[in-house]
């Protein structure tokens, strides 16, 4: 079972660490997700799918989630309905990434929590467009990483998690 307190805590302390480093602005948090599992190509999830997406909700509101973003494909959106539904958020759809996109969520999103799931081609990007640099490329048959990007004005922190149910708490920093 996904330890949610475990991740919670050390978001908290992730959070609180930057905050004491950056006092110009309130940090803001971004878990940045690739869709949950799907069967071979099809635009759609697995039961274990659906249940990863559960403990992402789960997860979520445990943290405060305050905003949803997808793509229009299905199996993003199927990931996100979830963490919507128990937020009583819109999802909003996204189709394009680039620098005025960031810069939107930047100003729209300051000192929220925020969800964006993507693709394993997408998900490293988002989290490179908002300012942290490193690889964060994801294996085809990978569906359990969970970037936790930190951004305030003046600097980016990232974290690599993996949740759900066949993983407990498990930190790869970036």
């Amino acid at each position: 079972m996904i330890q949610l307190r475990s991740i919670a805590a050390f978001v908290v302390i992730l959070i609180v660490s930057i905050q004491a480093n950056a006092q110009e602005s309130q940090p803001t948090t971004w878990l940045i997700v690739r869709h949950a599992d799907r069967p071979g190509e099809e635009d759609a999830i697995t039961p274990a799918g659906e249940q990863r997406a559960e403990q992402l909700a789960q997860l979520a509101k445990t943290l405060g989630v305050q905003a949803v973003y997808s793509t229009g494909f299905q199996r993003t959106r199927r990931t996100a309905d979830p963490t919507a539904k128990a937020l009583k958020l819109d999802i909003t759809t996204y189709a394009t990434l680039n620098e005025g996109w960031y810069k939107d969520l930047k100003s729209r999103h300051a000192g929220q929590v925020v969800l964006i799931v993507g693709h394993s081609n997408t998900a490293g990007k988002i989290a490179n467009g908002l300012g942290v640099q490193g690889d964060f490329s994801i294996a085809d048959d990978d569906f359990d990483d969970l970037f936790i990007v930190t951004t305030t004005d003046s600097q980016s922190t990232a974290v690599r998690l993996k949740y759900g149910e066949s993983h407990s708490f498990q930190n790869q920093k970036q």
